[in-house]
């Protein structure tokens, strides 16, 4: 192979990486919640999953023991859903949520969002939904049409732990939400999809024929209109380079290329949107057109994102001078009397390994929201939270973080100004 041979099939992978990495992600979702590794085992209370076609209920608040996905908030019970829209079409009824927060969440098969309502657009009721397989679009009727034949179906109900019995009373209003439609079919037990529940993670996105299976699985769900014609050449580029590789060079130049191509995403983090105080503000949300880095990145980092008028989710990975956040040192940030998040709804700010992931501490917090119980508030009224792994003198701001390299996330639902930005994290000890 030679060297410009070489550089086209880097670059062929890096980019195939880069489009279809969001595809792989969700599938992976899809497959893990709908199609556990042990099927006599129980789900546990922070998992949601439930077969193809079934709504499944998260009844305990999210912690550090729910590894599926990416970025889960600890604000909201989840409902959730995965639906074969090939089979027919499903219909959604919801109860009265009164004053609570709620939303209904309807993403594609390639983690974009076809539709988000809820008490920002219909208040404490919400009317039937039609969910069905079309053009994408969706109408003040309530019914929704999704491009791919998979689709997830997310519902967010807000939770205050400070108040005694919300969490049941949450619980009680998930009992009450209907999902009609076409029965689950059995858990396949062919060995390519068993193949694909229990791939790794690495494997899934770093090994040229793991890659190129879990792709192809994907895209079968997609029409074709929704497939670059630049997409179909270089996956037979890939394919070819495998094919022909006595010497093992090509498959050495593909998984490089896909190498770069996740790394490539993971850097885009950092810069999703605007970049202010070190916090890379997506004002964009869902919007994501033709970026389809931007895409990859959001599904690399927080999966599933609601859209900007619905919820903002600014990131932060680096403090004040642009070093990375690590449990090596001590941080705080503070928000001036007149300057907390601007959210109509809630705000919270939660704690990641770098992986994504929520931390276990020994307090057992995972984020500070506006519903955390105890915050102590200076004299001037500014709100000054510590981030820091070892515990301190006082735990009534604290937000523990891990030994390591870590990130953290504010979400605003129902944003009042797009144009606000959080204060930097400063570096303190």
């Amino acid at each position: 192979m030679t060297s410009s041979q070489s550089a086209a099939v880097m670059d062929a992978a890096r980019d195939l990486q880069i489009w279809g990495y969001p595809l792989v992600f969700a599938q992976r979702l899809r497959l893990r919640f709908t199609s556990p590794l042990d099927p006599r085992a129980p789900r546990p209370p922070t998992s949601a999953g439930a077969p193809l076609n079934e709504l499944g209920h998260q009844r305990c608040l999210s912690d550090h023991t729910l590894t599926a996905g990416v970025a889960p908030n600890v604000d909201t019970l989840y409902s959730l859903a995965f639906l074969d829209l090939d089979s027919g079409d499903f219909e959604l009824r919801m109860p009265d949520f009164g004053s609570r927060y709620y939303s209904v969440q309807v993403g594609e098969a390639d983690s974009s969002t076809a539709a988000v309502v809820g008490c920002r657009t219909h208040g404490a009721t919400l009317p039937p939904l039609l969910l069905t397989r079309g053009t994408g679009r969706s109408d003040v009727d309530g019914r929704v049409e999704c491009r791919s034949r998979y689709a997830m179906v997310a519902i967010r109900i807000l939770v205050d732990p400070a108040v005694a019995g919300d969490l049941v009373a949450a619980q009680r209003l998930q009992d009450l939400i209907e999902l009609i439609g076409p029965p689950s079919p059995a858990i396949p037990s062919d060995p390519g999809t068993v193949a694909l529940v229990n791939r790794s993670r690495d494997g899934e996105v770093r090994t040229p024929e793991g890659f190129l299976e879990s792709l192809d699985t994907a895209m079968a769900g997609l029409s074709t209109a929704d497939i670059p014609s630049w997409v179909v050449e270089a996956r037979l580029c890939l394919r070819q380079s495998l094919s022909d590789d006595a010497s093992g060079d090509g498959s050495t130049m593909v998984a490089q290329g896909l190498a770069a191509g996740v790394d490539r995403i993971a850097h885009h983090v950092s810069e999703l949107g605007r970049t202010v105080n070190g916090w890379a503000i997506n004002e964009g949300g869902t919007d994501f057109g033709d970026d389809h880095l931007l895409r990859a990145a959001v599904a690399y980092s927080q999966v599933y994102i609601n859209p900007a008028t619905e919820a903002v989710y600014p990131v932060c990975e680096t403090d004040h001078l642009g070093r990375s956040l690590t449990g090596a040192h001590s941080y705080s940030i503070t928000f001036a009397p007149d300057d907390l998040p601007p959210a109509e709804h809630f705000w919270s700010l939660t704690m990641y390994h770098r992986r994504g992931l929520l931390c276990d501490n020994v307090i057992g917090r995972h984020a500070i929201t506006d519903r955390t119980p105890g915050l102590e508030v200076n004299d001037d009224g500014t709100l000054a939270l510590l981030l820091q792994h070892a515990r301190p003198s006082s735990a009534a701001n604290w937000l523990p973080c891990p030994p390591g390299e870590f990130r953290v996330m504010l979400r605003l639902y129902g944003p009042r100004d797009l144009s606000w930005s959080p204060p930097a994290i400063v570096r303190v000890g």
